[in-house]
Order: C-alpha cells, then structure tokens, then sequence
C-alpha cells in the first residue's frame, strides 16, 4: 500500500495539485515550436511557389538621347546620323522606363505581390493589362523588340517632318500590327506579307484595300500570305467599321530617308521612346542647344504623324526621372492624371499632344520660361 500524505491530492487533473512537472512543460512547449515552425514554412512556401495573375511596375533605367549625338566625331551616341549637317547640344534629354515583373514565363509569386503591394514606388495592375492571356516570354520579347523597332522608324519620320524634311512612303501589304479584338488577331500576325484576298492576288496596299472592302462586314475572307519564307492560306472574318469593310490591320510602310539615322540601344523594348528619340533628332540637326543646359526627361509613343501616344506607367517613369536628376518630364497629355497632385517634389510635368508642343516645350525650358507653361497638375484640375 502506498503512502499518500494528507491534504495532496494523487489526480494529475486536480488544480489544486500544483504545475505540472517541467518535463511536461517543456514537451508541450516543444511541440507548440515544431507546429509554429511547420505552419511558417509552409506559409512561406505558399507565398513563394502561388503565382498570381499581376505585374509590377516599378521605376526603371533612363537613358540620355542626345549624350554624344549628332557631333559625329566618336560614333558613340545613341543617335548617330551621316550624310546631313549636325551640332552639338548640350544638357539631356532622358527617354525613361519601367522595370515589369510577372509577365509571362516569370510570373509573380503571392510574396512578390504583398511586397510590391506595400510599396509606395509601384504600381500593381492586373497582366491581362499588359499581355494576352496564352502569351510566350518569346512572343512578349517579340513584340517588344517590333515595337522598339517601330518607334523608331516613326521617330525619324516625325522628327525629319517637323523639320520640314521630306520622307516619301510607301505602304505595303506587310502586316506591321494587329488589332485584339479582330477576328484576324487569331490567325495574322506581324510580318505576315499578305499577297491573296479570296485567290485574288493583291500586289500591293490600294488592291488589298479594295479587295477587302468590296466584302460585307462580318465576311469569311481566305488570305494568303508568306509567312517565315513559306506560302500559307488562313481564313478569318472582316469587320465594318465606320461605314467600310477592314480586316483590323496596321499596314507596314516604307520609308526612303534622304540620310542615315541609327538609333542604337539596347536592352529596352515597346514604343514609349518615340518621342524623346524624335527630340533627339531635331536637336541634333538644329543648331544649339534646345534644353538650354537642363535635364529634360520624359516618355509617350510618337506615330509618323507626330502624334503623342500614350504609353502606361507613367508614375514609375516620374520618379525614375526625378531619381535621376531630371527637372522637367513631358508626358502625354492623355496621361496627365497618373500624376497630378502626386508629383514629386523638384520635377514638373509638362504635357504635350504632338511632338511639335513637345520641340516648343523644351525650348522654351532652354530659354528659362518653362514655368509658364501649363502642367499636368493644370491640366487635370
């Protein structure tokens, strides 16, 4: 028989048994430890392998246009131009960028995506906004890279066209973009030299227009056309629009310069150049200095026309800008409201329509009277 004291209880459930033993103790501590470490490695697994559908948009590279441009001396510029009289320049003239997380093939993972959340320099926007949803890293890099391409041509033509330059065209049947939302979007692509509507052959853009619009709307339409080298024949539907028949095409247009521009950059793809490569390009080829010794940064896609697109992240790129030094960003005016009222501090927003505003623009921050042109913060009010 065992002895038991008087007044102690022998049930292990009785409080008024005292703490348990430390050994006790300390096994549940542990195992409450080993279930706490489980829970966050799997959380930080979770975080780290989810992918979710965004992108990121955060301040990216600048580049200076017109450092060691149309002086002709090292061929070290960005813009290198033969066969036509050029001068130097002084101050800068940045193209700006995004740096873009999440597209296709390097998709973000949910960690990503809280971090970038809870930064105030990025801007988190769904990738439906940026890519197609069965889009390849290789066809985003393609596209891309046509887009720089493109920029680039329109540049020139803009910037030889302010000048008062000629620049005879051609357009052609070579398919240089596609609209989305068109049925062709399924089976054309950029590149595609269309040379049959129907088993008719188009020689050239007057006869592939009126072949296309002698159809109804919403017309089964067969087209042939060369794509890589080899012969091919699609069939897709047109599509009315404002009274005529189109297959939602941009036709690709060859230009004769009466000179030579190269533009030579690496590492940068998309259209958002275009303007500042144009500014460039009329600086270079007027005698002076257009930003008068400032640093002028800014973005917006230009057409042949001189027209200023918009481009998107145009918050990242003030404050990559700004970061860089740059007092003075011409944006599109079309985009005025990204940053209106959220401006860094030591940068002016200047927005601009037509790369012709853009020119007056700079020269007249060049001349010390910027601060009398409107802003965006005008603008959007």
């Amino acid at each position: 028989m065992s002895s038991v004291q008087s007044g102690q209880s022998t049930d292990p459930l009785d409080p008024a048994r005292g703490p348990a033993p430390a050994a006790t103790s300390l096994s549940a501590r542990g195992t409450l430890l080993s279930v706490s470490s489980f829970v966050a490695v799997l959380l930080a697994a979770l975080l780290g392998v989810v992918h979710v559908p965004y992108v990121a948009l955060s301040p990216g590279p600048v580049t200076d246009v017109i450092a060691g441009s149309g002086q002709g001396e090292d061929g070290e510029g960005l813009i290198a131009i033969a066969g036509a009289q050029t001068y130097p320049t002084e101050g800068r003239l940045d193209l700006t960028t995004v740096s873009l997380r999440g597209g296709p093939g390097l998709e973000m993972s949910l960690g990503e995506l809280l971090l970038d959340w809870l930064d105030p320099d990025v801007n988190v926007v769904p990738r439906s906004l940026y890519y197609p949803e069965d889009q390849t890293q290789q066809q985003a890099d393609e596209q891309s890279a046509a887009e720089m391409t493109g920029s680039q041509t329109n540049a020139k033509v803009a910037a030889l066209t302010e000048l008062g330059i000629d620049v005879p065209a051609v357009t052609t049947t070579r398919v240089e973009q596609v609209y989305a939302d068109v049925p062709a979007a399924d089976v054309l692509r950029a590149g595609d030299e269309i040379t049959a509507v129907d088993g008719a052959p188009v020689a050239d853009f007057p006869a592939l227009q009126a072949a296309v619009r002698a159809l109804p709307g919403d017309a089964e339409v067969s087209i042939g056309l060369i794509r890589g080298g080899e012969p091919l024949t699609v069939t897709t539907r047109t599509v009315a629009s404002q009274g005529t028949t189109v297959l939602g095409i941009t036709p690709h247009v060859d230009y004769t310069f009466p000179f030579s521009i190269d533009i030579a950059i690496d590492d940068v793809g998309g259209p958002s150049a275009g303007t500042m490569f144009a500014l460039g390009i009329v600086d270079a080829l007027t005698p002076g200095a257009m930003t008068g010794g400032q640093h002028v940064a800014g973005t917006g896609a230009i057409a042949a026309d001189g027209t200023v697109q918009q481009i998107g992240g145009l918050r990242q790129k003030v404050i990559g800008a700004r970061q860089d030094g740059a007092t003075w960003f011409l944006a599109p005016r079309q985009e005025c409201s990204q940053v209106a009222g959220v401006t860094p501090d030591g940068i002016t927003v200047l927005p601009v329509s037509t790369l012709h505003e853009a020119v007056e623009a700079v020269t007249a921050v060049g001349q010390g009277t910027g601060d009398t042109l409107p802003t965006c913060d005008d603008v959007a009010s």
